[in-house]
């Protein structure tokens, strides 16, 4: 996976386990595609400061999914619906696809 999906995947899992500052920081580098030095400027701080912050929160997030796994397991069973609709006939699968949906947007 690459690494900015897989941490903006990780912020919307665990984001509201950081502060404001740190998803900010974390939101502008990996969602929004900002420089550090942009970051900063918005910030009103250095360069220095947004990548630390970013380091620390970034480091925080793949703690929680090695603790948590959550993003593993639910991608495990998006997986597991997806083959299996494979098999399904069209309006089964399409009943399952309208659930797989709602599994995404949790």
């Amino acid at each position: 996976m690459l690494e900015h999906v897989k941490m903006s995947l990780l912020a919307d899992y665990y984001g509201g386990l950081l502060t404001e500052h740190q998803l900010r920081v974390v939101r502008g580098v990996y969602d929004e595609d900002l420089s550090l030095n942009e970051l900063a400027e918005e910030l009103g701080t250095s360069r220095q400061a947004v990548h630390d912050i970013l380091k620390r929160a970034s480091a925080k997030l793949l703690l929680f999914e090695k603790k948590l796994s959550l993003v593993r397991k639910i991608t495990g069973v998006v997986s597991k619906i997806e083959e299996l609709m494979v098999s399904l006939d069209t309006e089964t699968a399409e009943k399952l696809g309208r659930i797989l949906d709602d599994i995404k947007e949790i």
